[in-house]
């Protein structure tokens, strides 16, 4: 799996949790591109404390050639570019000819994507890409809450209202801690 997790939340955990119980090991790639609102060594601490109870997962950085700026720009530019088309070849490609085999990956998971075009696109490519170098691909479907994919969009939302109650409901108690101790005084604009 390939994930940003900004921050890491309950819909992420499960999609690990799922995942994991598929495959003897299972590589969970964090987005090491710091062009997030949280820091990737905050997410990539997240993520490791969320699935410390798994032990067949495998939580690493994705470096510069898993799903980063170098490999596919648009995914880090989403907000002006949700219209365009994507050809994630480049970015696929690279996985599956370089990382894959050198790791043993057969398999690789997403979570289905409900509003972002860009991702949704990026899904739909890997189906086509993926195939062609053996390696399955298995979309989840996302974990809801009051019938709406939780998504960190929508915690990153919540956390600038400040409605502890609401994100409480969306992320793993380490999430919960981390963010309760880093913003419960103040939001930061960039929010």
């Amino acid at each position: 799996i390939v994930m940003n997790c900004n921050p890491f939340t309950l819909g992420h955990q499960y999609l690990i949790e799922y995942a994991s119980s598929k495959v003897d090991y299972l590589y969970v790639f964090v987005v090491e591109e710091d062009r997030s609102y949280f820091r990737f060594e905050d997410r990539l601490k997240l993520v490791k404390v969320g699935c410390s109870h798994l032990n067949n997962v495998i939580v690493v950085p994705s470096g510069s050639f898993v799903l980063s700026y170098d490999t596919l720009p648009v995914y880090f530019e989403k907000s002006v570019h949700q219209e365009e088309k994507v050809d994630a070849t480049n970015d696929l490609e690279i996985f599956a000819r370089y990382i894959a085999p050198e790791l043993g990956i057969t398999k690789r998971f997403a979570g289905e994507e409900p509003t972002d075009k860009i991702t949704k696109q990026y899904n739909e490519q890997m189906k086509d890409v993926l195939s062609k170098f053996g390696i399955e691909f298995e979309e989840i479907p996302r974990k809801c809450l009051d019938n709406e994919a939780i998504s960190a969009s929508k915690v990153r939302k919540v956390l600038k209202e400040k409605n502890w109650e609401e994100i409480k409901k969306m992320v793993p108690e380490c999430t919960f801690n981390f963010l309760y101790k880093n913003y419960s005084q103040t939001i930061k604009n960039k929010l």
